[in-house]
């Protein structure tokens, strides 16, 4: 009897404490429309959260980008400078467009025709700067002409010899044509040909000595030279005009000077005549014919002809076409310089003591 009682008791209490549960646990939930609520709301701050770290990361990727294409640019300008430092003779950029008042000139051949309008040049490219520099003759070929009866061991030339070599750069567009798809990602590109006596271990009998014609003459009467294929130096180079530029970042106007006695090359015709107009963002500031005659005039030297030839040199990268650039306006950066003098000893002779 007891037993069946507290039997009751239990089971009584037991399912108070159910109901008890159940009603505790319906007040103590989330509705609908709460749950909706902090959804937006953890929506709206992760979207906030996630643009700033884009920005982040496109910013972090843009100064990348802009600082390996200066990088680059330092690069290519310092090998362009090392080579100039080997020249033996820069032209200048009235030389080069054959515009040379002739009365400058004992011959009044020289430079008549310019030696850019001589020259085959790719489409969408325009030349830039040449020189002569002198590179020696491959060992082979020096070897076939040994007259000795025994050959010498490899590594030991029968003389040594060198000959001159024509260096060009050029500027070639990479957005000339639109949906061309290319490996060049840049605006544009600079590129480098060498024309040589030997292009291999073999002489080209079509090649034209600048020694009987003269550097400046050159090629006289000797018909059109076969320049090679220029090869890539740098891409990410800028390739529009100074006016656009100008537009552009918002400043009044850009505009390009070279010191007094220096000769800007290239010159606005060889811009105009390959369909570049004002875009100066690779040239040079050469040394001009009046420059060396007061050059020459000054010197301490006892011959009235010595001279080193000195070249300003400008380069002007833009990054756009790297991650993080979106338009050629954030990837524009400014103009990098230096200046060369060469190392030739031509016309110079040691001083009288």
């Amino acid at each position: 009897m007891k037993f069946s009682r507290y039997l009751r008791n239990y089971v009584k209490r037991g399912v108070k404490a159910l109901k008890s549960r159940r009603f505790r646990s319906s007040e103590s939930g989330f509705t609908l429309t709460e749950i909706l609520v902090s959804v937006i709301i953890a929506g709206i701050i992760m979207s906030g959260l996630m643009t700033v770290m884009v920005e982040l990361l496109t910013s972090d990727a843009r100064e990348t980008a802009r600082t390996e294409t200066q990088q680059e640019m330092q690069m290519a300008l310092d090998y362009i400078s090392a080579d100039i430092r080997e020249a033996a003779y820069v032209y200048d950029g009235k030389c080069l467009d054959g515009s040379l008042r002739v009365e400058a000139r004992e011959n009044p051949n020289v430079c008549g025709q310019g030696l850019f309008n001589r020259i085959n040049v790719p489409e969408n490219t325009v030349p830039i700067l040449a020189f002569w520099k002198l590179e020696p003759i491959p060992e082979q070929v020096l070897r076939n002409d040994c007259n000795f009866n025994q050959p010498l061991p490899i590594g030991i030339p029968c003389v040594a010899g060198r000959s001159y070599s024509l260096v060009i750069y050029y500027l070639t567009s990479n957005n000339a044509d639109e949906g061309s798809v290319g490996p060049w990602a840049g605006m544009g590109r600079i590129r480098r040909a060498v024309y040589r006596q030997f292009p291999g271990d073999v002489q080209d009998t079509n090649y034209i000595n600048p020694m009987e014609v003269g550097f400046d003459a050159w090629p006289g009467g000797g018909g059109t030279p076969n320049i090679p294929t220029p090869i890539t130096l740098v891409d990410f180079v800028d390739d529009r005009n100074l006016s656009t530029i100008a537009n552009e970042q918002d400043v009044q106007s850009m505009d390009v000077d070279c010191p007094d006695d220096y000769n800007l090359t290239p010159s606005d015709a060889t811009l105009e005549r390959y369909s570049f107009p004002e875009v100066r963002n690779f040239y040079a500031c050469v040394l001009d014919e009046t420059g060396r005659r007061a050059q020459q005039q000054q010197s301490s030297s006892d011959d009235p002809t010595a001279f080193n030839q000195k070249v300003i040199l400008f380069i002007r990268g833009n990054a756009a076409g790297k991650p993080g650039i979106r338009s050629a306006n954030e990837g524009f950066m400014p103009a990098i310089q230096t200046q060369v003098l060469n190392r030739s000893v031509r016309r110079k002779s040691p001083r009288q003591f």
